[in-house]
């Protein structure tokens, strides 16, 4: 095998790993040492990853900003929470 077969292998597991990550449930703490499932298909993976991508891939930056609007908003819903986080980091880039 030559050496661009063996690059284009490695790079289909790459690209298949990065984009399986997306799909893994986001946690988030909620009490003493008990985790409750964020984001488990109650929001739509295009706003998860759209999220993601802009904290970098960074999950516990993504879900520190969910939680700040969920405790802001506890009325609204987790569809509207990772929204407004996406909005948020917008907002704050532009300014």
């Amino acid at each position: 095998m030559g050496f661009p077969v063996i690059l284009a292998i490695v790079l289909v597991v790459a690209v298949f790993c990065w984009t399986t990550v997306y799909r893994l449930p986001i946690h988030w703490p909620t009490g003493r040492g008990s985790t409750k499932r964020l984001a488990s298909g109650r929001v739509n993976r295009a706003t998860r990853q759209q999220l993601l991508r802009l904290t970098g891939g960074n999950l516990s930056v993504a879900e520190r900003l969910v939680g700040r609007v969920r405790s802001q908003h506890p009325e609204r819903s987790e569809q509207w929470w990772w929204e407004k986080a996406i909005y948020d980091i917008e907002r704050d880039r532009r300014a």
